[in-house]
């Protein structure tokens, strides 16, 4: 599994005195929501997923910090009716807390989360769900009783999707020795982040196409890629991938026949079409062109106004 990214979630309660923030690892951040989504897919199945928190003046807690995962929405303490049933994740003792408990971590399993349950699958099953991810404890502010403030993280979103995107559409446009390649999102539902591109020559005998990758991972926002180094007049086949959030990549687009070709400056597209090497007016013999006079006679005008 790479390399995943943590989000760090901080929440004032009772003006700056008591905070409650907690760290999820083991999911890739993306996305710009408020609230962090934490997109993984069945490669995390195995996985041991871990966090931490930290809190601020929790000493006179009354109740336990509970971290929890839930298919709904957060309460102020796991739901006990909840279907499915909300997921205890990290339990810190009231003494604990008032003995000075700060901070600590946590580990939880990717394929405990309740949307399993309410989809009726297993981690590894072809579903997408996002759950969310709770944290609570009430501090005491009465002198009898369990009566105080409810310190709350914000949440986070776990999403497991292990449904692949779309593919792209992949647009070409012709250069000399080169294809130009654009990607774009063929599905605006889809959280694309990166594309591929893989181009072939063109088989004339029918047979199996021997793509080889190109621009290596295309990021969603700059997708462009040049395939240089073709030669003109060959068809070549392109196609392209997707890749969303949780690193699904998707099937291969439909192969796009693109052929470079020469690109010719202004004379010769003069003489490509129809026109003579000495310009419109030249005689057979090979006497100065009418285009060639013309220039004389502007040289003579300006130097005879100089």
């Amino acid at each position: 599994m790479r390399p995943l990214l943590a989000a760090l979630l901080l929440l004032p309660a009772l003006g700056e005195a008591q905070t409650l923030a907690v760290t999820i690892n083991g999911a890739i951040t993306s996305g710009t929501s408020t609230v962090p989504v934490l997109a993984f897919n069945a490669g995390s199945c195995g996985s041991t997923l871990g966090g931490s928190w930290t809190g601020t003046s929790l000493t006179t807690a009354c109740t336990s910090l509970q971290i929890w995962v839930t298919a709904s929405s957060c309460g102020t303490a796991p739901s006990t009716t909840n279907v499915p049933a909300d997921v205890i994740i990290y339990t810190a003792q009231a003494g604990d807390l008032a003995n000075g408990l700060a901070t600590d971590t946590f580990t939880f399993l990717a394929n405990i989360l309740p949307g399993f349950s309410a989809s009726g699958s297993a981690c590894g099953s072809t579903v997408d769900f996002t759950n969310t991810v709770c944290a609570a404890v009430t501090l005491n502010t009465a002198t009898n009783g369990c009566t105080g403030t409810n310190v709350q993280a914000p949440t986070v979103s776990l999403r497991y999707d292990n449904v692949p995107p779309l593919p792209p559409t992949v647009t070409l446009v012709p250069l000399d020795s080169q294809l130009s390649v654009r990607l774009s999102p063929s599905d605006a539902t889809d959280t694309i982040t990166s594309f591929q591109a893989q181009y072939a020559v063109e088989p004339t005998d029918g047979g199996t196409p021997n793509y080889i990758g190109v621009g290596g991972t295309i990021p969603v926002n700059n997708a462009a890629v040049t395939i240089s180094g073709l030669i003109n007049g060959t068809n070549y086949l392109v196609q392209g991938f997707s890749v969303d959030e949780a690193s699904n990549v998707s099937v291969a687009s439909t192969p796009v026949v693109g052929s470079p070709v020469l690109t010719l400056g202004f004379y010769a597209n003069y003489l490509n079409d129809g026109g003579q090497p000495g310009g419109c007016g030249e005689s057979v013999g090979g006497g100065p062109s009418a285009l060639a006079f013309a220039a004389l006679l502007v040289l003579g005008v300006a130097r005879r106004r100089g």
